[in-house]
């Protein structure tokens, strides 16, 4: 009976010592940054996907620059409009910039215990590059899973 009880306190301890480095703060702030981040600049990626698809088209409208795109989405479909197919870019901005976050702090966490010293900068561009591949992995396999075969 105490080997169970061993076993499950070991266990338990296992994961606490991952989750050690673990701050959901970082993970809130990412994500928080992603969404406003997209919030504030979606009509600009609005204004570059038009003037991809405006291809010279006659059913397409022409627009003469950025801010006459601007005024004729907004004089044609208002605020609706400028924010025309905002919601799946919110949700891939936020979840993909949270995990970011959530990972690359607790990376740099986990390489900082027990030393004195600061990371070098190859550390922290390391630390960078796990973290991009963590979040990428996961946003990937969760979103996109019949391209990876899941």
């Amino acid at each position: 009976m105490t080997g169970q009880g061993q076993s499950a306190a070991s266990g338990s301890s296992a994961w606490s010592s991952i989750f050690r480095h673990v701050r959901y703060e970082n993970l809130v702030a990412g994500v928080s940054g992603g969404v406003l981040s997209n919030l504030a600049l979606h009509p600009l990626d609005l204004v570059k996907i038009r003037f991809a698809v405006s291809d010279g088209l006659e059913l397409r409208p022409k627009y003469k620059g950025i801010l006459h795109c601007l005024t004729t989405i907004w004089k044609l479909d208002g605020l609706r409009g400028l924010y025309q197919g905002v919601t799946p870019n919110v949700w891939g901005a936020g979840l993909s910039w949270g995990l970011y976050f959530f990972f690359y702090n607790a990376i740099k966490s986990y390489k900082t215990e027990g030393r004195t010293e600061r990371l070098e900068a190859t550390e922290y561009l390391i630390s960078a590059a796990e973290a991009g591949i963590y979040s990428w992995t996961i946003w990937n396999i969760t979103w996109c899973p019949s391209i990876y075969g899941v």
